[in-house]
């Protein structure tokens, strides 16, 4: 592409000889082509070219301004990418700086619809239609009609939390992690998922900024991870010497259990981590000391810990926490698979009193086994635990990479793949532990994961599919082991309707299938007399191969209009779940029963693929829509719902009213 440039009244331009986007000022009505431009605008300013992919010149002219959401005032040099949505790789898109007073003119935008979000220091990342932080975005429609679109984007300015982390002898916690944990929900179940975090500096300072306006609670989480020396050793000295890396690096590695955030000190033939940066404290007679993990201000879980409640732009200062430091004990013992002892496997040890397992923000201690099978713990805290292993089946590398040289030094040859009978399985174990004093017996026996298999079926008469592009996934339902991670990927359906799942922990699943199959919707999957798509089912130790997965030529689709309260038609967002949502809130919150959807600019919405039953449907606007995980929020939803009952293959249109939910 052929660049020129020009200047014009203090303004430096660069623009493209080629087809593009053509982007400029709305007070100069400047261009620049395929580009970003800096300082548009009276003024002056630097310019450089930056887009992807070309666009065919279209009759749109998207005039923007992007504002603080909370005081509408402008923003200023935030960078606008607009970007048409068809393919997201190879899209023709388009970058930009706003000039002073928050606006930007994009000419020429093709037809179709055109995404624009926009990023800004101190503020959280926008997008078009967005009416509240990390709510849905619209995009701009363009035909070629509407030659000139005005556009406004709001942004939402990031909270920042600080404060000082002492420990227990009230002096500053140097280079310690501290960590924001915003609350959320997954099938109805609580969840902290850490969204930012802080390191302390000399003074125990600490800073976490980019936090989204919401709920939160504040920690300085402690887990000591415990590795045997040698695997340490044999790790480095297989990359160093491009041998590879020793069977079962690869599931430590992503396990976790090498991360540090100090330096860790060496115990005998082990090598003790802090994931915090606050090492263990060895006393005089050997003994170990571990600090606890701490909630602000002063609470051992996530339950009794204070929550902050961060308004946009807000920072709240003086969330201090002090470190306790608290005696331990070492755990000892062995993990033994199907054939014998098991080298390389993680071992994490959770409190028993814990409610719902969270993956590492849940671990107390963890544990790599060593050549022989054998684990140590060191610095863990007096009290009563479950000591878990999930070691997930090691799969073939697709023939193009198992042959790439570079990835079999790093896999030391073995191509990623299986290199026994019970690599190729999932083993699974948890085993109560009550560590009143050090315990040095500690046997972890593995199980193997039942697997589910069966067929599919297709009832009517569309076109026939071609089966082996489509896969069956299954998701738990409960906390726990299963749901760590979630690392267990679809069973890809064979020519003759066939699947078979990787091994899989007792629990409760559902499940669901993927795949192209034009003309056909899925209608059940029969697991034991239970329709895992509506509610979960309960797997055992024993293996299922009855499953019949049914797919149909008929889908139940319901549409309509929202409304406002003088009957216009209005955007906003619709929420549909089942009339009986207490029962479903029991079973686990399946998602195929529930929708969230935003409506088009016209009011007009269409949901398709729900499962024949009754359900309730509300119109909200979008600033108004609750987290519809949390099971909270349905009982004020069912007050202000509209009842719709839809049989198998039905088509009802329903016309809603905005509703104002009061909770």
């Amino acid at each position: 592409m052929r660049m020129t440039v020009g200047k014009l009244a203090g303004l430096v331009v660069v623009w493209a000889t080629a087809v593009g986007w053509v982007l400029g000022s709305a007070e100069t009505g400047m261009v620049a082509g395929a580009g970003l431009q800096r300082g548009a605008g009276p003024g002056g300013g630097q310019a450089a070219g930056r887009g992807r992919g070309q666009a065919t010149p279209g009759p749109g002219v998207i005039v923007g301004r992007v504002v603080d959401a909370d005081t509408g005032a402008a923003v200023a040099e935030a960078e606008v990418t607009l970007a048409a949505r068809a393919d997201v790789a190879t899209a023709p898109s388009a970058n930009l700086l706003t000039a002073a007073d928050g606006r930007f003119v994009a000419r020429e935008v093709p037809v179709g619809n055109i995404q624009v979000t926009v990023t800004a220091p101190g503020y959280l990342r926008g997008s078009h239609g967005q009416s509240r932080p990390a709510g849905p975005s619209r995009p701009i429609q363009v035909t070629d009609k509407n030659s000139v679109i005005e556009a406004t984007i709001r942004l939402w300015k990031s909270a920042v939390v600080s404060g000082m982390v002492t420990d227990e002898a009230n002096e500053p916690a140097i280079d310690i992690t501290v960590r924001a944990l915003r609350q959320s929900f997954a099938n109805g179940r609580p969840l902290y998922a850490a969204v930012g975090r802080g390191r302390t500096d000399d003074r125990g300072i600490y800073r976490i900024a980019g936090l989204a306006p919401g709920d939160y609670i504040v920690a300085v989480p402690q887990r000591l991870a415990t590795v045997p020396t040698a695997t340490m050793n044999s790790m480095i000295e297989g990359v160093m010497d491009a041998q590879g890396l020793p069977p079962g690096a690869m599931d430590l590695a992503a396990s976790g259990m090498l991360a540090s955030g100090g330096t860790g000190v060496q115990v005998g033939e082990h090598m003790v981590n802090s994931v915090s940066g606050a090492s263990p404290v060895l006393s005089g007679d050997g003994r170990m000391a571990a600090y606890l993990t701490q909630y602000f201000p002063a609470a051992g879980t996530p339950e009794m810990a204070t929550v902050l409640m961060l308004g946009s732009g807000e920072t709240r200062a003086g969330i201090d926490i002090r470190m306790p430091l608290a005696s331990s004990v070492t755990i000892r013992g062995a993990v033994i698979g199907p054939e014998g002892p098991m080298a390389n496997v993680p071992v994490r040890l959770v409190a028993a009193a814990t409610t719902d397992d969270q993956g590492t923000l849940s671990e107390v201690a963890g544990a790599t086994t060593a050549a022989d099978g054998s684990f140590a713990m060191y610095g863990v805290p007096v009290g009563a635990y479950v000591a878990k292993v999930l070691r997930i089946p090691r799969q073939p590398l697709p023939a193009a990479l198992a042959s790439n040289p570079q990835l079999q030094a790093l896999l030391g040859g073995r191509g990623g793949g299986p290199a026994s009978a019970s690599d190729s399985l999932t083993l699974f174990a948890e085993v109560p532990v009550s560590a009143e004093r050090d315990v040095a017996d500690v046997v972890i026996t593995l199980s193997a994961g039942a697997t589910v298999a069966g067929r599919l079926e297709f009832v009517g008469g569309a076109a026939p599919v071609t089966l082996t592009g489509m896969n069956v996934t299954m998701t738990s339902v409960d906390g726990g082991t299963a749901r760590v991670g979630n690392p267990f990927s679809a069973a890809r359906v064979d020519a003759d309707g066939q699947f078979k799942t990787a091994g899989y922990p007792p629990g409760r699943y559902v499940m669901a299938a993927a795949g192209r199959a034009p003309g056909w919707f899925l209608k059940s999957m029969m697991v034991n007399g239970v329709n895992a798509l509506e509610r979960p089912f309960q797997l055992e130790a024993q293996d299922i191969g009855n499953v019949v997965v049914t797919f149909g030529d008929r889908q139940t689709t319901v549409s309509g209009t929202v409304v406002s309260s003088i009957g216009a038609p209005t955007e906003g967002s619709v929420v549909v779940f089942p009339a009986a949502y207490k029962e479903w809130i029991t079973q686990g919150m399946v998602p195929r029963l529930m929708r969230n959807i935003s409506t088009q600019p016209d009011g007009n919405f269409s949901i398709a693929g729900l499962l024949a039953r009754d359900y309730l449907i509300v119109a909200l606007a979008d600033e108004d829509v609750p987290d519809v995980q949390n099971p909270s929020v349905f009982d004020a939803l069912a007050r202000a719902a509209t009842a719709v009952t839809l049989t198998d293959g039905d088509t009802r249109n329903v016309s809603l009213k905005l509703k104002a939910v009061v909770r």
